[in-house]
């Protein structure tokens, strides 16, 4: 067993102002890798302002799309390499902080091209990245994971290299000005990693200890998301919540619903989160019991089926198309997902996870 989390983490209010000076051993000069977003929510203003008072000079990138593109990472490397950019912030969801790894990595060697990304051969250095959530579900500011769209392949995959955050920034105050259907997406979503972490081949004492706390303070929070009102400790358990969950897919990785969801959203642009809480009944279904009573007790739902229905109106679900469903169970098969998944992995197990609902 192991259980290593290589990136420091600070969660509190004003969190980013506070830790600020911590960013100077970083270098002297940042790329943010943002959205639009972060200008409504607070959260560009609050690191302007800890760079600002750290003399550390910065440029904004803030046109980071849902599911980045490989071809994103390479127009932001052409735009930068020559900046002599010294760090990364990704400031943002989990689009944000994945693409900001990538461009660490592509900006750590600026003379390569997009295939670097997926060289199986990659050393796995970058230049350090600096991640500030402000949604409550990809976990991504503790996780050595960068999630891209690839187009050319029609599904989303990681990058080869392992880039975990030097350092991680939570502050909940942000999900207050976040929509209500990207707080439960992305809380949906913390839950998947939750599940997929628990159920699975990798799973040890070491990773169910960081799960079960991340089930308990996820079930704290878990009606607030049928509401429309969210206190300030309701946003610190949501966003510690998503934080453990990112703790614990960094040592186990996701599993079979994650990796049906990619096609989903390729296909049709239905949110990362909403795409994964479709497939986790049919997962747990086919689950070990005593894993998934200890997951229901957890969380506090008397049933499977009432978990099921739960996410189902958090996420306002509909059932997917057959010929969507078939790409989705024809993408699992031979998929690096099964290695971790702890149950047989027949396709007739597979077409039970994939056709659940």
């Amino acid at each position: 067993m192991f259980f290593k989390i290589p990136t420091q983490v600070y969660l509190e209010e004003n969190c980013v102002v506070k830790n600020g000076s911590l960013m100077k051993q970083y270098g002297q000069k940042a790329l943010i890798v943002t959205g639009h977003s972060s200008a409504a929510n607070g959260s560009l203003a609050d690191l302007e302002t800890a760079l600002k008072e750290n003399q550390i000079k910065y440029l904004v990138y803030d046109k980071t799309l849902a599911n980045p593109p490989v071809e994103q990472v390479m127009e932001i490397q052409s735009a930068y390499r020559d900046e002599k950019i010294d760090f990364v912030i990704g400031l943002g969801g989990g689009s944000a902080m994945d693409l900001s790894k990538a461009v660490a990595v592509m900006l750590y060697y600026p003379e390569k091209g997009a295939d670097f990304l997926y060289d199986p051969a990659t050393e796995n250095k970058s230049l350090p990245v600096v991640a500030i959530p402000t949604t409550c579900g990809t976990g991504s500011e503790v996780t050595a994971v960068s999630v891209l769209t690839r187009h050319d392949i029609e599904t989303k995959a990681a990058i080869t290299s392992r880039i975990y955050p030097a350092l991680a920034l939570l502050d909940g105050s942000y999900l207050k000005h976040c929509p209500q259907h990207i707080v439960n997406n992305t809380s949906i979503d913390a839950f998947g990693h939750l599940v997929e972490s628990y159920i699975n081949r990798k799973a040890t004492a070491f990773s169910d200890m960081v799960t079960e706390e991340g089930f308990r303070t996820w079930s704290k929070v878990k009606e607030t998301l049928l509401g429309e009102h969210f206190t300030a400790e309701d946003c610190q358990n949501l966003m510690l919540s998503a934080n453990y969950a990112g703790m614990a897919i960094a040592h186990c990785g996701t599993s079979l619903p994650h990796g049906a969801s990619y096609i989903v959203t390729y296909n049709t642009g239905i949110p990362h989160g909403k795409a994964v809480g479709y497939f986790q009944y049919g997962y747990l279904k086919c689950a070990d019991p005593a894993r998934v009573n200890r997951i229901l007790e957890l969380t506090g739902f008397a049933s499977l089926e009432e978990m099921r229905d739960f996410i189902i109106r958090v996420c306002k679900i509909d059932r997917l198309d057959e010929e969507l469903l078939e790409k989705c169970f024809k993408s699992l098969i031979g998929s690096s997902k099964l290695e971790v998944c702890p149950f047989d992995t027949s396709e007739e197990t597979l077409r039970k996870v994939v056709y659940s609902l």
